[in-house]
């Protein structure tokens, strides 16, 4: 979700790049930087479930990187509130800087999105209890290098 979400991001970013609109420009600069860095974090994070499951975890190993993916997910939906206020904070501090509006208003957009998929992650693994659904203990993810 969030490799296409970078990709959907990128697009739009350089497409908004064009305008003749400083604001628009400005929002499309502050997303195609966000589309770099959610790509990375992506990469980053197929590679390192794929290096776990190679090494055929037990039960007990999975219930422990369930309990780090919901911390993590905790903390960046924070951060996610963190970045819809201060994107706020950007967009009305000066209006009449068309550069800080969009710039604000592109952090609002990903910051709000970033949240929606850590909340739904959340809730789609175990409902935010802190484990996996009994469907998903001890079941392998194929995640071969073909798969991506």
């Amino acid at each position: 979700q969030l490799l296409f979400w970078a990709g959907l991001s990128a697009g739009v970013g350089l497409a908004m790049m064009t305008s003749a609109r400083l604001w628009v420009r400005s929002f499309g600069g502050m997303t195609l930087a966000w589309a770099l860095v959610n790509a990375g974090i992506a990469l980053f994070a197929l590679r390192s479930i794929r290096k776990k499951y190679q090494q055929s975890p037990d039960a007990g190993t999975v219930r422990k990187w369930a309990h780090q993916l919901f911390t993590s997910l905790w903390v960046n939906a924070l951060l996610d509130v963190l970045y819809i206020a201060v994107g706020v904070g950007l967009a009305l501090w000066d209006t009449t800087n068309r550069m800080l509006v969009g710039f604000g208003w592109a952090i609002v957009v990903q910051g709000g999105f970033l949240l929606g998929m850590m909340v739904g992650m959340r809730s789609r693994f175990g409902g935010g209890h802190g484990r996996l659904p009994s469907w998903w203990i001890g079941k392998r993810l194929d995640i071969s290098r073909s798969s991506w």
